[in-house]
C-alpha cells in the first residue's frame, strides 16, 4: 500500500542539482509548497534534505516546475540521468563505490528503489547475463505500481527511473546504460487526453473496436495507431512474465479468458517535429513496465585486476553499508509514521470542529424552518377554524330553513325550492285547488278534562300524523289554528 509521504526527497535533490546546473537557480520550485513549518525554517531546507519523505503531489508540482525552467523535450530522462555528473545521488553515491561493477548495482536497484519512492516495486526477472549479439552485458527488471496508485499520475516518473538507471555505469566511469521499454502500463486514451505533457499534441484517441485511432499531429488525419492483443507469458526461472510476446485477437468480438491479460500494440510511429510520441511496437496497458537494460562490460584488464581483489572485505562492508542503509531508513520511517498519525489526529480534530460547526448551523437552520413552518400552520388552522365555523353557520341556516318548509310543504315542493333558490316562482302558473278545513271534533269537552302539558303532547302528536299524511298526498299545510289546519291541494 503507498503512503501518503512516498517520494523520497532524494529526486527532489537531483531535480534541483539538474535545474542549477542548466538554468543556475531553483528558487521558485519550493515556492507555495506544504511542509513542517514546526521543524523546518524554510521549504528549501525541508526539500532537500534526503532523509526526509513528501508527498507525490509535491514531487510532482517541482517537477513539473522544473521543467517549465528548463524547457527541454526529454528533460525528464535528461534530469534522472544527470545523477552521474551532478553528484545528486547524496550518501547514497559512497555506498555505490564499494559496489565491485556495474552488476552489483543493478542487482541492488529493487533495495534502492524503497529509498527513493513507495510507488512502485522493482524486480529483477532476468539477472546480468552475456548478450552474446551486442558483446553487452543485459538484465531485465519488472517495475510494478503499487494496486493503490494509478501508474498514468506518474507518467513523468517514467522516462526519470530510466534516466537514473542509464546513468548507473557512468558511477564506474563507463557509457550510460541503453534502456528499453517494451511493455508500459500506461493507458495511451488517458495519457494523451489528461497528462499535461502530451495533452497539448491533440491527439484525440480512441478506441474503436480493437483499433487504437489517433490524430496525427502532422498532417491532421484520423490514423489507426494501434491494435488491442493478448500478452503472451515467457517462462523465466519457473515463472510466467510478459516480455512483449503476442497473439492476435481472432475477431473483434473476440473473448478474452479470465487468465488472458489484453494491451494495445503500437502500429504506427506518431511524430511532432521534435519528438516521437508514439513509436511502432510499443505495447501499453500491459500489467507492469518490462526494462531491458545493456552496458558495457569492463575492459579486460580492469576485470582481471577486479579477480585479483581480495574479496572478503569488500563483500563484509557491502554488508555492513546496506544493513546500515536498512536501518537508516526504518528510523527514518518510524519518524514519518508517527508524524503522518499526529498530522491524522490533527486533521480529524479540525474535520470533527468543523463538523461540529456545520451540525450547528444546521440545527439552527431547522430550528429557524420549523418555527416559520409552524408560524404558517398556525395561521392556516386559523384560516381554516374561521371558514369552517361559517359554513357549519351556514349549513345550521340552510337545515333550519329546510326544517321551516318541510313542515309546511310537501318534500319534493320544499326540495324544489330549495334547489332553485330565487329562480322558484318566476314562472307562475293557474291551477285548480282544493281548501281542506280540518280540526278535532269536540275538542273543547276534550281539553276540558286534560292538564295544558297533556294538550299540548296531544296537538303534537295530532299534528305530525296530519302532516305526515297531507304531505304523503301532496298537500301543503297552509295554517294551524290550535287544533285547526287549512290545507291547499
Amino acid at each position: 500500500m503507498t503512503r501518503v509521504d512516498c517520494i523520497s526527497n532524494r529526486n527532489i535533490r537531483i531535480i534541483v542539482a539538474y535545474v542549477q546546473n542548466r538554468v543556475g537557480q531553483s528558487e521558485a520550485l519550493f515556492e507555495g509548497l506544504p511542509y513542517p513549518t514546526e521543524e523546518y525554517n524554510c521549504a528549501s531546507d525541508f526539500f532537500l534534505n534526503e532523509d526526509e519523505w513528501t508527498t507525490y503531489e509535491n514531487f510532482e508540482k517541482i517537477f513539473r516546475r522544473a521543467r517549465e525552467l528548463v524547457g527541454e523535450p526529454y528533460f525528464f530522462f535528461n534530469c534522472g540521468a544527470s545523477c552521474s555528473f551532478t553528484g545528486a545521488w547524496g550518501r547514497l553515491t559512497y555506498f555505490a563505490r564499494v559496489f565491485r561493477s556495474p552488476k552489483d548495482g543493478f542487482h541492488r536497484l529493487p533495495f534502492f528503489n524503497k529509498t527513493f519512492n513507495d510507488t512502485k516495486e522493482i524486480r529483477i526477472v532476468r539477472p546480468t547475463f552475456y548478450d552474446k549479439s551486442s558483446k553487452n552485458l543485459r538484465l531485465v527488471l519488472q517495475v510494478r505500481f503499487h494496486d493503490d496508485f494509478d501508474p498514468n499520475r506518474d507518467y513523468i516518473g517514467d522516462p526519470y527511473l530510466r534516466g537514473i538507471i542509464s546513468s548507473i555505469p557512468s558511477l564506474w566511469g563507463l557509457p550510460p546504460a541503453a534502456v528499453k521499454e517494451p511493455l508500459n502500463p500506461y493507458d495511451p486514451v488517458k495519457l494523451f487526453t489528461e497528462e499535461p505533457e502530451l495533452a497539448p499534441y491533440g491527439l484525440s484517441p480512441t478506441i474503436e473496436g480493437n483499433q487504437l485511432i489517433v490524430r496525427d499531429p502532422i498532417s491532421g488525419n484520423k490514423v489507426v495507431a494501434g491494435k488491442k492483443i493478448i500478452l503472451v507469458p515467457e517462462r523465466i526461472n519457473g515463472q510466467g512474465v510478459y516480455l512483449g510476446k503476442y497473439s492476435e485477437l481472432p475477431t473483434p468480438s473476440s473473448q478474452v479468458g479470465p487468465d488472458e491479460k489484453t494491451a494495445i500494440l503500437i502500429t504506427k510511429t506518431i511524430t511532432t517535429t521534435s519528438r516521437i510520441l508514439l513509436k511502432q511496437g510499443e505495447i501499453f496497458m500491459a500489467p507492469y513496465s518490462i526494462l531491458d537494460v545493456t552496458f558495457r562490460p569492463f575492459p579486460f584488464l580492469r576485470r582481471l585486476l577486479q579477480a585479483l581483489r581480495p574479496h572478503g572485505r569488500s563483500n563484509e562492508t557491502d554488508f555492513l553499508l546496506t544493513d546500515t542503509i536498512e536501518r537508516l531508513r526504518e528510523n527514518v520511517e518510524a519518524k514519518r509514521a508517527a508524524y503522518a498519525a499526529l498530522e491524522r489526529t490533527n486533521a480529524e480534530l479540525k474535520e470533527a470542529k468543523k463538523e461540529l460547526a456545520r451540525y450547528a448551523a444546521e440545527l439552527e437552520r431547522r430550528v429557524a424552518e420549523r418555527t416559520a413552518q409552524l408560524v404558517e400552520a398556525r395561521a392556516q388552522l386559523l384560516e381554516l377554524n374561521s371558514s369552517l365555523q361559517q359554513k357549519v353557520e351556514a349549513q345550521l341556516l340552510e337545515l333550519e330553513r329546510h326544517r321551516e318548509l318541510r313542515r309546511y310543504l310537501p318534500p319534493k315542493i320544499a326540495e324544489r325550492i330549495l334547489k332553485d333558490g330565487t329562480e322558484f316562482g318566476r314562472n307562475l302558473q293557474r291551477k285548480f285547488m282544493t281548501i281542506v278545513f280540518s280540526d278535532i271534533r269536540n275538542f273543547s269537552s276534550i281539553t276540558d278534562s286534560l292538564e295544558p302539558e297533556e294538550i299540548v303532547q296531544l296537538l303534537n302528536e295530532y299534528h305530525s300524523e296530519m302532516i305526515e299524511i297531507v304531505h304523503s298526498y301532496g298537500g301543503t299545510l297552509n295554517k294551524i289554528m290550535g287544533d285547526g289546519l287549512v290545507i291547499f291541494f
